[in-house]
Parts: structure tokens; sequence; C-alpha cells
């Protein structure tokens, strides 16, 4: 372990001095998140929140780092999945969502290792993973309870899909692309006096 004079990048509580290994600090999060989430699974409905989890995991190993955790939470989650899987526990993963309420496109669950390409069949699988985990670790479970997305999906989209976000991109493109040319083709403006072209103040140079 080294100093750094800007500060670590990644350190821990005891010595927020000193540089350690980002592995070691993954190591000890990975370990930490399955009992995490199995705290989450003992909520019906519960979920976390990616940057939530990762404030946790900080205040429960000591090890903390700069980087956003967007950038390193694949690492901590991909391994719970398959320690889950392959310990038999239902996929924990499904819990940690993002503020909307959806799981991240790279979502994979024990059955579809593989991933989805589709969005709706993504989140769907998510909300039946997910009841799997409150069946196993919550008591108030309803026995006809049924795959439900989350409460803050459900604030934001209702209870169908969200709006399909290639779509709305491509969308917002196209119409961005139409106005530009709009304006390109439109004809200058011209002083009615002098019949000069008006700069963009509207005011004409040669007749003021």
């Amino acid at each position: 372990m080294t100093t750094t004079p800007q500060g670590p990048g990644t350190w821990h509580d005891a010595a927020p001095e000193v540089q350690v290994e980002f592995d070691v600090a993954v190591q000890a999060w990975v370990e930490a998140t399955v009992p995490l989430l199995e705290e989450v699974a003992g909520r019906y409905g519960g979920y976390v929140l990616y940057g939530d989890l990762a404030h946790e995991l900080f205040e429960r190993t000591g090890y903390r780092t700069r980087m956003l955790s967007g950038n390193w939470m694949g690492k901590v989650l991909s391994p719970v999945q398959r320690a889950t899987s392959t310990d038999g526990r239902p996929p924990l993963t499904s819990l940690v969502v993002h503020a909307d309420g959806s799981v991240s496109d790279g979502y994979i669950t024990h059955g579809h290792l593989g991933g989805f390409t589709d969005d709706v069949a993504r989140q769907n699988a998510a909300a039946a993973d997910r009841l799997t985990c409150y069946r196993l670790y919550a008591d108030d479970v309803p026995d006809d309870a049924q795959p439900r997305m989350t409460t803050a999906w459900v604030d934001r989209y209702g209870e169908g899909p969200r709006p399909h976000r290639e779509k709305s991109e491509r969308a917002a493109a196209r119409a961005a692309k139409a106005a530009a040319a709009a304006r390109a083709e439109e004809p200058p403006a011209i002083c009615p006096s002098c019949f000069m072209q008006l700069p963009v103040s509207g005011v004409c140079g040669s007749c003021d």
C-alpha cells in the first residue's frame, strides 16, 4: 500500500491517507453485498438503489473509492449473481435498481445467463426474481402474490412498460435535424429600403 499526495483513490477508513488495492476493496464489497441484499429481500416489495447500495457498502466495510459507482458496481454484482446461482439462492441482484425502479441493461438471471435484448422481458424477469427473493426471506408475502414492478417504477411509468428509450432518442434526433434543416432553408431577411440582407440583429447597417 502506498500514499499519494492527492489523496488515495481507494482507501479504508482505518487509514484514509493510504491507497489500497482496488481488488481488495471489491472483494470486501462482494462479501458484504449478499447479507445486505438478504436484508432487503426480507421486506416484501423491498429494493435498493444503486447509489444507496454503494453508500451502504462503504459504511459496512470501511472501504471507499472516488470512482463512480457505475464504473465498479458490476464487479460486485456479477460475483454475487454467480454465487447465488451456485448456492441455490434466488437472484438477489434483482433487488438493485436505478432511480426509476428498473434493473440495468446488463441484468442477467439464473435462467438467462446471456442477458436480455428486450427491455420488457428484462424488467419482467427481474420482477419475477424479486418475488422469488421475497418468498424466501420475507414473512408477509401473500399466497397469491404476483410479480410486480417496484414502487419507483410504478410512480414513474405506471403498471406498464416504460417508453422505448431508443425510439425516443431517434425521434428526438430526427426532430432536431428537421428543425436545423428548416432553419437553413429559411430565406434571409432583406431590408425593405435598400434590399440588402439584414444581419442577425435585424438592423440594416446601410440605412441606419
